[in-house]
């Protein structure tokens, strides 16, 4: 052992690293997961060259940033903003997309359509696992601004703000999950493999690891818990 991480001999580094990379998570979120786990000199070094190895990733890199996003307030405890977005048709599925604005947990729904009613259901059964939030996000598309969803937040005391019409930055942190999500979506269509379980991956991935802005992970910020769920 390393201190909490296990030390791993030259045979197996090729496997751990496969594993590491396996949701095809950037550069960043890679090395915060072999660092909470794993140990060998040059680890880092290792973990970059793999990612950048990687043709899938290197196929749905983004592009750079035009000009700098909209800063929002910091909340003042998890749960309290979140952001919506919609990503598809995709594959011929349409997701709703939900990110809590402090601890940076993704929700991501297949949804038989844009709808408001569609939206409400999976909000519905959100809020039933999650609590009410206060404050929910959206752009102006027609099911947000629809007289049944504004009912539907009214009802549940939260209040709604639109972002600026043709500045989707304003939403960045929905925009930037919508982004993150449809890669997993199109690396997993071009490998062959099943979305369900690719999108399922990652998301264990990523709620579990240390997010930039934040330096802890999703899960601890908002369930006060490390799910250690993946297994070398």
């Amino acid at each position: 052992m390393w201190g909490h991480r296990v030390v791993i001999p030259e045979s197996c580094r090729a496997k751990v690293l496969e594993v590491i990379h396996e949701p095809h998570i950037d550069i960043v979120k890679s090395k915060a997961i072999a660092r909470s786990y794993v140990w060998w000199a040059g680890i880092d070094e290792a973990v970059e060259t793999t990612c950048r190895a990687c043709a899938i990733c290197a196929a749905h890199a983004d592009q750079p940033a035009e000009h700098t996003p909209r800063v929002w307030p910091w909340p003042v405890r998890t749960w309290s903003r979140v952001h919506l977005d919609f990503l598809g048709p995709i594959g011929g599925k349409t997701y709703l997309v939900v990110v809590d604005a402090t601890s940076k947990w993704l929700e991501i729904f297949n949804v038989p359509s844009t709808a408001a009613g569609s939206t409400i259901n999976k909000l519905s059964e959100l809020w039933g696992r999650m609590g009410l939030p206060k404050l929910v996000v959206t752009d102006n598309g027609p099911p947000f601004t629809s007289l049944e969803f504004q009912i539907f937040l009214k009802e549940d005391g939260i209040e709604h703000v639109f972002t600026a019409p043709y500045h989707l930055s304003s939403n960045g942190a929905a925009e930037n999950a919508v982004k993150t999500l449809k890669k997993v979506i199109k690396k997993a269509t071009s490998e062959g493999e099943s979305v369900n379980r690719s999108l399922d991956t990652f998301l264990l991935y990523y709620r579990n690891t240390e997010h930039s802005s934040t330096g802890e992970s999703p899960a601890m910020l908002l369930l006060g818990i490390y799910a250690r769920a993946w297994m070398l």
